[in-house]
């Protein structure tokens, strides 16, 4: 038993992405995002770092589930990362986190995927105002 929390809509705004140079000088880009017109959890984002656009293409998927057997509830998020321009270069995990006390509901998401050979990542915030409401 599960409740997507709706994060495939396009129209999200909780939403964001930072690309985060690990090098000298370590800086972050924000970047752009849109989601893909095929496919029910895929995002474009685009990073301007340092003149330069950097594309990727984001698998995204965040659910929650209800009365686990570690808890009272759990969030399965499944976050993927490939490099538009060089296909094989991808990176992704998925989490859990489980609850447990049935009060216990996750607010705020932040998680880093190393791109460009571990020598950046892209960072993912993710708001969850009302995390147990179902999109529309």
């Amino acid at each position: 038993m599960f409740a997507p929390l709706g994060f495939a809509a396009p129209q999200i705004k909780n939403l964001q992405f930072e690309y985060v140079d690990n090098l000298e000088p370590y800086d972050i880009f924000p970047c752009t995002h849109e989601k893909q017109s095929v496919g029910l959890f895929e995002w474009d984002v685009e990073c301007s770092v340092r003149s330069k656009k950097v594309k990727f293409w984001v698998h995204l998927v965040v659910q929650k589930y209800e009365k686990t057997g570690f808890g009272k509830n759990a969030y399965e998020v499944l976050y993927w990362v490939t490099n538009t321009q060089h296909r094989h270069r991808h990176s992704s995990t998925s989490l859990w986190i489980h609850n447990s006390e049935e009060l216990n509901q996750m607010n705020r998401l932040v998680s880093s995927l190393g791109i460009e050979e571990d020598n950046a990542y892209l960072r993912l915030t993710l708001n969850l105002s009302n995390p147990t409401k179902k999109s529309q």
